[in-house]
């Protein structure tokens, strides 16, 4: 069975994996403004999505131990953008410390949806 061919603007993941310090949030939020400047978003699309991403990667980071990863991960589609920030700890698995946090940007309009959660996936 054959697939249609995927359009270049849509489904496309983005990710970034940045150590978890304070100097991340600033590659993860110019990464985010990047982003819709690239697919011609608008400044103020871009602004807004930089400031989700900014929320998202702090609150994270408020949880993050030294040898942790931040991930940022930008799924785009036509009409939104998936952001979803993750904390991973290097080794085992630890309960305690697993950070994931999603929210949906909608290119159409002004509204974002949020979906939150924490441990297993």
């Amino acid at each position: 069975m054959r697939r249609a061919p995927r359009q270049a603007a849509a489904g496309d993941r983005i990710s970034l994996s940045l150590p978890a310090e304070p100097a991340s949030l600033a590659l993860a939020r110019t990464a985010a403004i990047g982003l819709l400047h690239h697919r011609a978003g608008g400044a103020a699309r871009g602004a807004h999505l930089a400031s989700v991403v900014t929320e998202l990667a702090g609150a994270g980071l408020a949880r993050a131990r030294t040898r942790d990863r931040l991930r940022v991960h930008f799924d785009v589609g036509t009409t939104s953008v998936i952001v979803t920030v993750e904390i991973r700890r290097p080794g085992r698995w630890q309960p305690a410390g697993h950070f994931l946090e999603t929210r949906t940007v909608n290119l159409d309009q002004d509204g974002v949806r949020s979906r939150r959660g924490t441990g297993r996936r």
